[in-house]
């Protein structure tokens, strides 16, 4: 009785447990000091990560490189994974509890703001030009990629399993879009309702300011969303500062949850996403040289949000450290950061709806033979861009990126054939989501430099 107790309510039955355990919280500890020593949070971050990783590694070691179905079979390591996923998991559960009232205070915030620094029109076509333009280019990037590496022609047998997801036509997203019950969209994190719905109210709250009796309550009104918007900030700055702690044990969870055995059964495709995510990160570099900012300064700045992207795999749970970061320390206004930022959780992401699916239309297309020309390539581009207005920033959603790519150049009979790349989604999925939230931050960058609200002295500070 004590045994199954132990084993199968508070999930510590062996010594090995006990023991590694100790040795998180001592790192836990010694993170601790680091952060009241006030080391750079981005050293603390990296920490975070190695120590993640020889954590999965080693226990994968002492366990005998175990199969996903084998490490339920070794108690310790179960157990471990548990405590693992428990950590991470509370951690991403506080993030994604700041989400839904970070984007609806920001956008309404961005709304009272419009008259003082931020023009409708140009922050929309600004901002929807340079995640569509990211996502073009990281489409092309997978294309040339996956053609150049022949990826899918040498594919070793295997069994196939898995569907396709529903793939919605034009009018059906679109009217996806629409908050018919605003109350669903925030429980289905559908980012862009949201933001249509936050809009609506901040265009009713501007027309109090403009009417005779009401503008004391207009003022009440901006008031209060000011100081909700400072209130949830706090909460944020908060949170994030136990993010290494987190990292630690989100890392270990994805390698033990997997293992090593799958990551070698599609080498070449796990091997191609992070050389896509490498060559993003050129690509991001010259888009700012190109702007006249400096590169250097931004990967510098910007390593803790990808750090998390990395090992959370949720671009919109990354969203609170994104807009902090974008907001204080690269200069980006208030209301560019919020809303390009919240939009490109959804839009234009580059890594789940640009190479990835790019990836999968090559992988396919080998397999099966079929022969890849110009015309091909430029279908694959077009359905990175129109599929990537329909994709939902949470872990998975590149999946329905893949249905919607195979489905668009009518290969989506053959989405079994993907099973190979779905049995290692989560460690490529670290790749993408990181992609993902580098290119909506250069985007609300790119954004805001046009629109000459760019604070240069904080981005180079």
């Amino acid at each position: 009785m004590q045994n199954s107790f132990l084993g199968t309510f508070v999930m510590i039955s062996q010594w090995q447990t006990l023991g590694v355990l100790f040795v998180l919280f001592m790192l836990f500890f010694i993170l601790k000091k680091m952060q009241d020593r006030q080391i750079d949070f981005s050293v603390r971050m990296l920490i975070g990560l190695f120590c993640g990783i020889c954590f999965g590694i080693g226990l994968q070691f002492m366990a005998g490189y175990p199969s996903q179905e084998e490490i339920k079979n070794i108690t310790w390591l179960y157990e471990l994974r548990n405590w693992f996923g428990f950590f991470g998991d509370a951690f991403v559960g506080f993030i994604k509890m700041l989400v839904i009232p970070i984007i609806g205070i920001s956008i309404i915030k961005v709304m009272l703001d419009i008259d003082k620094d931020i023009k409708l029109s140009s922050l929309l076509t600004r901002a929807l030009f340079w995640i569509l333009f990211t996502a073009a280019i990281a489409g092309c990037v997978g294309v040339f990629l996956g053609y150049s590496f022949h990826l899918g022609l040498h594919v070793n047998g295997f069994e196939p399993q898995g569907e396709i997801r529903e793939v919605k036509n034009l009018t059906q997203i679109l009217l996806g879009l629409i908050p018919s019950n605003i109350i669903d969209s925030m429980l289905k994190n559908n980012v862009i309702a949201l933001v249509v719905f936050a809009f609506l109210i901040g265009f009713g709250a501007k027309a109090l300011s403009r009417e005779e009796g009401l503008k004391d309550a207009y003022g009440v009104f901006e008031k209060f969303i000011t100081a909700m918007h400072k209130i949830i900030m706090d909460m944020t700055l908060f949170i994030i500062r136990f993010m290494p702690y987190a990292v630690i044990c989100m890392m270990s969870e994805v390698l033990l949850s997997n293992g090593l055995e799958a990551i070698k059964t599609a080498v070449d495709f796990v091997i191609l996403i992070y050389i896509a995510m490498m060559a993003m990160f050129v690509v991001y570099a010259i888009i700012l040289l190109f702007m006249g900012l400096n590169p250097l300064m931004f990967f510098k700045k910007a390593l803790p949000v990808f750090v998390f992207a990395f090992t959370s795999r949720s671009s919109v749970g990354t969203l609170p450290l994104n807009v902090s970061t974008l907001h204080n320390k690269l200069g980006v206004s208030t209301g560019v950061a919020n809303f390009v930022a919240s939009i490109g959780t959804t839009i234009g992401i580059n890594g789940c709806a640009g190479y990835f699916p790019a990836f999968v239309a090559i992988f396919i297309a080998n397999t099966l033979g079929v022969q890849i020309d110009f015309s091909f390539i430029v279908m694959i581009v077009l359905m990175v861009v129109l599929g990537s207005l329909g994709i939902a920033g949470v872990p998975g959603a590149a999946t329905m990126a893949a249905s919607i790519m195979l489905t668009g150049i009518g290969f989506g009979d053959h989405f079994m054939l993907l099973s190979i790349v779905l049995a290692i989604d989560p460690i490529i999925d670290m790749a993408r989501t990181t992609s993902n939230v580098a290119g909506a931050m250069v985007s609300a960058i790119c954004t805001d430099k046009g629109m000459g609200s760019l604070n240069k002295e904080v981005y180079n500070g």
